[in-house]
């Protein structure tokens, strides 16, 4: 057995290590009854077929490469720094301007449709992300955001955190898509300055569609260029004047 001290191997007979001297006659009945207890443990039927899953298991973490593992940790590196800070701040924005300075809402709708944007450039200008999953995420934050605000005003004012009503659905819906559509509006100018550094994207395959191959690779590169700013410019604009339209429509009709 192995001396619970300095883990030398001794006899299984002594009652003090020979190599620390320590006394161990008060572990062995311990030591005793752990070594019984494994011996019960792999005598039982369910302990093989466990082990063998556990292999399997491990065998297929090891088979998956090395980039996709690394990929994992990027993408969750992208939710802590550029999905979560947004919500927060929106929370934070909403929790100062309604609650603690009871300033007009209106100063809040402003805040939320320029907080997302920053994030959502940030989030595409690396070029590491997929669009469309992000595109979906940019809204289920609004989404989050948005309820974490009606719970908060339900703790304070008790109220119920779920609107009633379509007016209250229509302007639960609006508030959420004008922080989603302003996050998507980031994305989209950062994808655009991403593929006009990196010469990608959709502009480059309909370039190279519209010249067929016949022309050099530097005219392809400069009409994709000119379709992805034109392209990108205009897709920005549009979301933005749905953000702005979104956020404030009830503004504009008072």
């Amino acid at each position: 057995m192995q001396c619970p001290y300095c883990i030398s191997e001794i006899n299984d007979a002594a009652l003090a290590c020979p190599h620390c001297a320590h006394d161990i006659y008060l572990y062995k009945p311990l030591l005793e009854k752990i070594a019984g207890l494994e011996a019960q443990l792999e005598a039982h039927p369910d302990v093989v077929p466990l082990r063998e899953r556990v292999a399997e298991l491990e065998a297929q973490l090891l088979a998956i490469p090395p980039e996709r593992r690394q990929d994992n940790r990027s993408k969750l590196g992208l939710v802590l720094r550029l999905w979560l800070p947004p919500l927060l701040l929106l929370l934070l924005a909403h929790v100062m301007m309604t609650i603690v300075y009871d300033v007009n809402t209106l100063y809040l709708r402003i805040a939320s449709i320029l907080i997302p944007l920053p994030f959502g450039f940030a989030l595409m200008r690396g070029g590491a992300a997929h669009f469309g999953r992000w595109f979906a995420a940019a809204f289920g934050l609004a989404v989050i955001a948005v309820l974490g605000m009606s719970g908060i005003i339900s703790i304070v004012d008790h109220t119920p955190i779920l609107p009633h009503g379509m007016q209250e659905w229509r302007e639960f819906i609006e508030y959420a898509g004008s922080i989603g559509f302003s996050f998507a509006t980031g994305m989209l100018l950062g994808e655009t300055i991403y593929n006009r550094t990196h010469g990608g994207g959709l502009a480059m395959r309909i370039a190279k569609a519209a010249t067929q191959g016949k022309d050099s690779a530097e005219k392809v590169q400069a009409i994709a260029k000119k379709l992805n700013d034109i392209g990108g410019t205009l897709t920005a604009v549009a979301t933005t004047a749905i953000s702005i339209y979104t956020g404030l429509k009830g503004f504009f009709g008072n």
